[in-house]
Parts: C-alpha cells; structure tokens; sequence
C-alpha cells in the first residue's frame, strides 16, 4: 500500500476530517491541538495514518466495550444490572501509536475519550465518527498483504478437517440442531427451484450475454439436476439444440479466487463458481430464501433483505442489556462440508454437493481441495450459514427457553443476553469462531448489521470508501457520501463537508428534495437553477433540468431463439410493479430488455439527462 497517497486526495481527506470535528455537534471534544495534530501525523505518515493508525482509537474504545473485556459474562449477565456490568470491565487502554495519560487515555481526542467513558454518548459518537471516517477507504495493497489473507484462506480450510464426521456425530448439539432444520425443510424439495445466471464473474470466465448460450458438462451436476430439463425451456428447446448438448465439453467443477476491495485492512477473497453450477446455486438459493421466509419457525428471525430487524434489537438492547450481538470471524470460510452433511436432510445435502465446487484455484495457480461448504461467491454460502447459525444458537439454548429468541442475518447474531455464553461455546463447538472483540453482552454498546448504538443513541459513524472523484462514475459515491452525512448530522451542520464533496466535481452535484440517483438530498435547490440547464416540459407541465446520470448501455448481443426464451422466462417477476427483491438492478434492468439484449456492465459511463428535481 502507498504509505503516503496521493496529495491531492490527502487534501480532501484532511479538509473533510477537519470541517467535520469542527462540527457544531463535537464542539466540546474536539479542540485545536487535536486539529493540529491530526494534519500533522497526516502530513508526516500518509494514507497508512488514516486508514490503519486513526481506526485503532475507535477499535480500542469498541473492544473497552466488548466480550473479552467482561471476565464472566454468563454469570455477571445473571445477576448484574447493565450499568454494574461496566463496572466489571477491565481499564480502558489506548492504542501505542498514540501517546498517553498515566490512566491509558490517548492525549489525543482526550477529552471525547473522558467523556466517553464516563457513559457520554455522543462523545462516544464523536470519537468513533472520527476515527472510523477512513477504516473502509479502498486503497492498493502490497503483494505480502494479499499473500497473509491467501495463506490464512488456505490455513482456515485446512483446520476444517479436524471436525469429522464421527466427532459431529458425538455432538449432542449437533443432533439437536439436525432436528431444527429437518423440521424446517421437512416438506420442501430441492428439486423444484426456478435457476437463473447471475451477473457476477464466473470461474469459466464467461461473459454475460454468452452464460445462457453456453453449457459445460459435469457428471455430477447432471445426475442431480438433469441437463435437458434445467437447462432448456422444453423438449422442443432440447430437440432443436441438442447439439449444443451434445458438443458440450465434459470436465470437473473448480472454481477460481478472486481478490476484490473490502477495506484498507486487505481484499476481501471470494470464490468465483463455474457459470452451470452458479445457475443451479441461484434456484437454491431462491428457494431457500422462500422457506426461511415463510416457514414459522424462522420468519422474522432469519433475514435475508431486512437489515432492520437486527439494527432495531441492537438499538433497544443498548438500552436494556436484554440482548446480546454476537460477530462471528471468517464466517462462511468455518462451516464445514461435514457439518452440513450432518445437518441438513439427505435430498438437500445431495442438491447441494451437486452444484458445490470441491476444489478453488489460487490466483499463484495452486489448486486448494475445499474442506468448508462454500466460500463466499457461492450463492448458496449465504442462506446455507444463515440456517446453520440460527440452528446451532437454538440448539445451545435447547431446554433453557421455551421460545427461541435468536436472530440472524448473515453473521450477525442476536440472542438474549443470559444465553450469551452458552450460545458462544456451541458454535464454537462446531468449529465456528466467535470474535470477541466485536460481540457484545453487556454495558451500553451494542451493533448488528452495520448498526452501532450507545445507550440507544444511533453512533454508527459515516465512512468514506472512494476517494472523491476518482472516476467517471464516482458522481454515484459521492452524493451518496454526501447524503450519508446529511442523514446522520442534517444539511445545515455538514455544509462545509459538502462544499469539499462539491468542489472535487467540476460543478457542484445536483440538488434534489427527493431521493435521486447521483443527487443531493437538499430543500433548498437554487444552486441547480445557476449551474444546471433547465427547460420547461409541456407534456408534464414541469420544470426539469439536464444533470448528470450514470448508466449501462444496452447491446443486442444475441439473436432471439430458444435459449433468449429460457431467459425470459426464469428472469420473468424482476421488473414492473413487483421486483424480485433478491435480483440485483442489472437482472431487474434485463429483465425489461426485449429478447437479445444485454446489458454491458462495462459500458458504464455518466451521461447528461433531462430529470425532474422535485
């Protein structure tokens, strides 16, 4: 990683930081020596000082408030009320790179860090706010960086194989989970799913508008979901194209690992999957989503669209301690293929096992034999660890509650704070890990799903992840970035945040009362009448103005025929009134495309548009 950055972008960075602890609501905490040295250090150590040395403040301030930091928390959640359990913590010791007071307070953001501890929940906001602004910012990484997350890639799945199957068959835990599950799935078949291509990048490396004209054959895949009635629209389909069929090459599945952003941290690693069992995962996936979904035992408390849910437990349990958030560390990389073995029904292991990858290639070429599941990439990893999470935390908790008040989206968990511990050494116990400095049973922090509370005041800080203007598309980020801080803070108090914002573009981004693409959310627009064309349109008796728009462009890619039909089809439901919400807005936009047509995600680019602002 660059230690240093680009200048020009380090300026940004240091205008948005300093306007923002400047900020009416952090006049308190926040005094000139902080400011100075912020641009300091800024200046002297680069990019690394935002991304790796400001996020410590927030981590140590986070973790001050976490699991580890509790000496029993099945006991002390017994018996402790929430303000008592904080006086169970440990002292409260900041991070070496800053320097501090005697009693482990940075000197630093000192005094927000005073208030914070004394249970100060805006201060709490403040500190984190600042520290976390840059945590997310995507930035290039040395080869070394990505080589530590290949080989803990590769170390997490080699520690898989110490759960065999005669260990999982020794787990109580386990045969009660089984029964949760089966209980779940009992009346559905596997078999009867509508697939469908997804959009993302494929092992094969097949482009979009060639995935549903192209077949690789695999032996396995076929012998489960048979070919002529999974993969054509009818008989007829399969008569008239049989020698697409027929000419298909037969091979292995393998999958290939990608790198992509996720944080300055590192990438994150995702396993792209062969495009013919990424069809099928896709039908699984759907129909799983529809179970959980629906089913009673699960409804509302498995979650795949809703983030709400869990942000709202989190909230009332900062207040209430009733709750506990629990995080779990490389989560999809830990379920194990055996542990699914010995959870799910036969007739869903055997879907399963017939569109996963067994083996993935490294980017070196090194070729890894799959001990978990399914990676990230998969789309079944995410219904599949969903189901398996809830089931073992229900499981832990069999015989001390009559009802189950576990919740799950992802791998974020929600259970009530006495069943903490008990939940914790039963995923453990499968071989799942719990991160300790990110869960929490006690005090006044709680955070799921990207939702972080303190004493019920919302302290989930707004974080940059591009650097302004670094594309042709990046309007899209930006007034995105600026409509975050308006949300969270109000227009009137990030002005100057926005001026920053604004100033990157060559004229200000467009204003709008409603919630626009590539607009800033804003009640007052005059600065659209001065830098924006505008025209009256008759037909709607409106005024509209010509703004910047970022788009897809559409290509007739394919001539209509059979395999056109199928897309149709399979792709039918995801535009109109009713979208399918678990399509993503490529296949929602397709959807709408006439036969043929395709759109290039390549072609993306920002146009000009006449748009009503409101």
């Amino acid at each position: 990683m660059n230690n240093i950055g680009n200048r020009k972008s380090l300026d940004q960075y240091r205008e948005v930081w300093i306007n923002l602890a400047n900020n009416h609501r952090y006049a308190k905490y926040v005094d000139e020596v902080d400011l100075l040295v912020f641009s300091t250090r800024l200046a002297n150590e680069g990019i690394t000082f935002l991304t790796h040395t400001l996020p410590s403040l927030g981590k140590a301030l986070d973790s001050y408030f976490s699991i580890q930091n509790v000496s029993c928390v099945k006991e002390a959640g017994k018996t402790a009320s929430k303000y008592e359990l904080v006086q169970l913590m440990g002292e409260f010791v900041g991070p070496d790179d800053f320097s501090k007071s005697p009693d482990g307070i940075p000197h630093f953001l000192g005094k927000a860090f005073e208030f914070a501890l004394r249970g100060d929940s805006l201060a709490v906001d403040c500190v984190r706010q600042l520290s976390y602004i840059f945590y997310k910012l995507e930035v290039d990484y040395d080869q070394d960086v990505v080589e530590s997350f290949l080989t803990h890639f590769k170390e997490v799945d080699e520690g898989l194989s110490l759960f065999t199957p005669e260990l999982l068959k020794e787990l109580p835990i386990v045969d009660r989970a089984r029964l949760i599950i089966r209980r779940v799935l009992c009346n559905s078949d596997p078999l009867d799913i509508r697939p469908r291509h997804g959009s993302g990048a494929t092992a094969c490396q097949t482009p979009n508008h060639a995935k549903w004209h192209t077949l690789r054959y695999y032996p396995k895949l076929d012998a489960v979901f048979s070919y002529p009635d999974y993969f054509f629209y009818s008989y007829d389909h399969l008569i008239d194209d049989y020698g697409d069929l027929e000419k298909s090459v037969e091979s292995d599945p393998m999958a290939r690992v990608c790198l992509v952003p996720k944080d300055s941290r590192g990438p994150r690693i995702i396993s792209c999957e062969p495009a013919e069992l990424m069809f099928i995962q896709q039908g699984l996936m759907r129909k799983l989503y529809e179970i959980l979904g629906t089913h009673h035992l699960t409804k509302g408390y498995i979650n795949f669209v809703d983030q709400g849910v869990n942000q709202e437990l989190a909230h009332e349990a900062s207040l209430t301690g009733r709750m506990a958030t629990l995080d779990l560390t490389d989560a999809s990389d830990r379920v194990s293929l055996n542990l699914v073995r010995e959870l799910f029904p036969e007739n869903w292991v055997a879907a399963f096992e017939a569109c996963r990858s067994e083996r993935t290639k490294l980017p070196n070429g090194e070729v890894v034999e799959l001990q978990k599941f399914a990676p990230m990439g998969s789309s079944c990893c995410f219904p599949v660890e969903a189901l398996v999470f809830w089931a073992i935390a229900c499981a832990s908790t069999w015989r001390l509650t009559r009802k189950s008040e576990v919740f799950v989206y992802g791998d974020d968990i929600i259970v009530p704070t006495d069943l903490a511990g008990t939940v914790i050494d039963g995923l453990e116990s499968v071989g799942l890990l719990v991160n300790r400095s990110k869960s929490y049973a006690s005090g006044p922090f709680r955070e799921s799903c990207g939702g972080e509370y303190h004493n019920g005041y919302d302290v989930t800080p707004v974080r940059m992840r591009k650097a302004l203007c670094s594309s042709s598309s990046s309007i899209t980020t930006d007034s995105d970035l600026a409509n975050n801080f308006i949300a969270k803070f109000g227009e009137g108090e990030v002005l100057r945040v926005i001026s920053v914002i604004d100033n990157a573009h060559t004229i200000p981004l467009p204003r709008s009362s409603m919630q626009l693409p590539c607009c800033v959310m804003s009640e007052s627009r005059a600065s659209n009448d001065v830098f924006y064309r505008r025209r009256w349109n008759f037909h709607l008796q409106r005024f509209e103005h010509r703004i910047p728009r970022v788009v897809a462009r559409a290509l007739a890619l394919r001539e209509p025929n059979w395999f056109e039909l199928l897309r149709k089809e399979l792709t039918r439901g995801t535009s109109g009134n009713t979208p399918d919400k678990y399509a993503n807005p490529l296949l929602i936009q397709e959807a709408a495309l006439e036969p043929g047509f395709y759109v290039d995600a390549h072609t993306t680019a920002t146009i000009w548009a006449w748009t009503w602002l409101g």
